[in-house]
């Protein structure tokens, strides 16, 4: 908590502490309005909905989350009101809890802010609809308390970011000069283009980009080189990323009047007095072009907005994602469909049961199966055994402690301070909605508290076995691989890529191709997030081996790669021949060829091109190593050439 109230110099962060204060009156003012006017229901209707609203449209620039909540919160008010209504009529509340759940699950192919989204707003139709909280509640009463929270939540985004509307998109900025590994140029660039895409950002990332393939490409030679040039090129690493931890701090700020001295040095200069040869790889130029770069941005700071993408991007990419994953083939497809068929059987013991105390069954059935990794069910028995120890822990407390009404408005309190977290562990999320739901309903229900402590655990109980067994039986009945085949999966997932970067590199040189681009896009999409699903299918264990590191770290880096070679297809049809020389050198890298370098890509004209290009050559590094790896090389960067089987057409069936 003391990390959240200050800034990263450590002093006070008065946004923060205006968030927390607001927060804080608020929970207050309300469990104090819902005790003495007996508008408990509505106060906690509000609360949640104020909740999800943060989860699912915060996390990047005010302008981005305002333009997320707009479209967002409308649904979330709609189904935090008609929700409860629909308790009395059990067939429709299936039918909506079931339809919600399967689109929710394929949101994943479209982002990670789609994919956040997504399951927010599947555990706000699980929770309205299935619990009973506000079923006994007018209509315009839950409409008012919805919308009062949407409001709440509006109030408290606005309060965090308008003093520094931008601060977000800084900070994923100048991650990607600290972070290292695949996807964080990807991550970063997503929230620049979701926040204007000004100009001044943009060349700090295409520096930025520039600067990691240079520095990948010289950790890449130190493999290949003696003992004694390898530690020359790490060191000349170190230093430089001694200098972008200086730069990052500078991009963070909200304005720059200068560079301090130890963002100013060269790199290699102090490796070199040291001693030793005074020859330098062209990496290293690469290194100083990427820093100088971010320097002069810094320091100017031009705010005027890039070009946009060619029109019919986000057209063809929500396109292109339903035509690769609404098939049998995609893993993605089939645990959607798992989770929606586990739902809808949840559903039908609910409405057979007709009790309050099943309101848990549902979130709890949710907690075991959503989490897992598309057709993993690895995990599924400890988040069994997490879901029911937990809530008969919670019935003990609820037994015990006098008061533990007070546990409702504690637990959203605490939601409201930790969005970070529930942004990225949806199982805290839904284990905080479980409490919830437990304690509301207990406080509720004319029996005694060990009665009902029994019944929430033993319906906690049923709905992970419900999970477990759907999601075992469909695992055994749907399309998929019980024993994975790990280098075919790789081979593939590198050939439609292959494929995806011809096609674009074809279209940089001035060849029209767009069938043939579109259906390589389609199946590159497919192959990668299948690959990500791989690692959760080899060890049930829960512990990661070597061998799954490998494979996961390949599949990252392959679908960020394809993540950069889709974004480049919409780029306008003049900057695409600024990215072909890194095109080519993509295909050589995936193809086997040894050679690690720097392609020559033109600087100055195309800032969100050439972020692309660069950042295309260090995924393809990540690739490389993380497919060497993965095929059992112990010579790193030998020379092969990998068989392309090409296993299915190119029209997607």
């Amino acid at each position: 908590m003391r990390e959240r109230l200050t800034t990263q110099s450590g002093a006070p962060d008065p946004r923060q502490r205006q968030y927390a204060v607001l927060v804080l009156v608020a929970v207050v003012v309300g469990t104090a309005i819902g005790w003495l006017l007996d508008l408990h229901t509505p106060a906690l209707v509000a609360g949640l909905t104020a909740v999800l609203a943060l989860v699912a449209s915060g996390g990047q620039s005010l302008r981005s989350d305002l333009y997320r909540f707009a479209w967002f919160t409308p649904a979330l008010v709609l189904t935090m009101t008609v929700g409860p209504l629909l308790a009395n009529v059990p067939v429709l509340a299936g039918a909506v809890v079931a339809v919600v759940v399967f689109g929710t699950g394929m949101l994943p192919a479209l982002g990670e802010h789609y994919h956040v989204g997504g399951q927010t707003f599947a555990a706000a139709t699980l929770v309205s609809t299935t619990t009973g909280i506000g079923a006994d509640q007018p209509v315009l009463v839950l409409l008012g308390s919805s919308v009062a929270g949407a409001l709440f939540a509006l109030v408290l985004r606005v309060v965090i970011g308008l003093s520094d509307p931008t601060r977000a998109t800084r900070v994923a900025v100048a991650r990607t000069l600290l972070a290292r590994g695949p996807g964080v140029v990807e991550s970063a660039a997503a929230a620049w283009r979701a926040d204007g895409s000004s100009t001044w950002l943009g060349q700090v990332l295409a520096g930025a980009a520039r600067f990691r393939a240079a520095r990948e490409t010289l950790l890449a030679q130190a493999q290949q080189s003696d003992r004694i040039e390898a530690e020359r090129l790490r060191q000349i690493v170190a230093e430089a990323d001694q200098v972008a931890a200086e730069l990052a701090r500078s991009v963070r700020a909200r304005a720059c009047t200068g560079l301090p001295a130890a963002a100013r040095r060269d790199p290699a200069q102090a490796v070199v007095a040291r001693g030793g040869r005074q020859d330098l790889p062209d990496a290293v130029q690469g290194i100083n072009q990427g820093l100088d770069r971010i320097r002069a941005a810094v320091v100017r700071r031009v705010d005027t907005p890039l070009p946009p993408p060619a029109p019919g991007a986000r057209r063809e990419r929500l396109l292109g994602a339903v035509r690769a994953h609404l098939s049998f083939r995609s893993s993605l497809f089939r645990h959607a469909l798992r989770c929606t068929l586990a739902v809808a059987f949840g559903m039908v013991i609910v409405a057979l049961l007709r009790d309050p105390s099943a309101s848990s069954l549902l979130l709890a059935l949710y907690v075991v199966l959503q989490p897992a990794a598309r057709d993993s069910m690895t995990g599924a028995l400890e988040r069994t055994g997490g879901a029911v120890l937990g809530v008969t822990a919670l019935a003990i407390v609820i037994t015990l402690l006098p008061g533990a009404f007070l546990l409702v408005p504690l637990v959203i309190a605490g939601m409201l301070l930790n969005m970070p977290r529930l942004r990225t562990d949806y199982q805290v999320l839904l284990s905080c909605l479980i409490v919830i739901t437990v304690v509301d309903q207990a406080m509720r229900l004319e029996r005694p508290l060990v009665n009902v402590g029994i019944s929430f655990a033993a319906n906690t109980a049923v709905g992970a076995a419900i999970a477990l067994i759907v999601g075992y039986v469909s695992y055994l009945v749907l399309p998929s691989s019980i024993l994975p085949d790990v280098r075919g999966a790789v081979r593939s997932t590198v050939w439609a890529v292959s494929e995806l970067l011809r096609s674009v590199r074809a279209a940089g040189q001035g060849v029209d191709l767009p069938t043939a681009l579109q259906a390589a896009h389609v199946l590159a999409l497919r192959r990668t997030q299948d690959l990500l699903g791989m690692p959760a299918l080899l060890d049930g264990t829960g512990e990661e081996t070597d061998d799954d590191r490998a494979t996961r770290d390949a599949a990252i880096a392959l679908d960020a790669l394809r993540q950069d070679v889709a974004t480049l297809a919409f780029r306008p049809e003049a900057e695409q021949a600024v990215a072909v020389p890194a095109l080519r050198a993509v295909d050589d890298l995936l193809g086997g060829k040894p050679t690690a370098k720097i392609p020559d890509v033109p600087e100055g004209s195309a800032p969100a091109t050439e972020l692309l290009a660069s950042s295309l050559v260090e995924n393809a590094l990540h690739a490389r190593q993380a497919i060497d790896r993965t095929f059992g090389y112990d010579n790193p960067w030998k020379s092969y050439t990998i068989s392309f089987v090409r296993t299915e057409r190119l029209h997607i069936r």
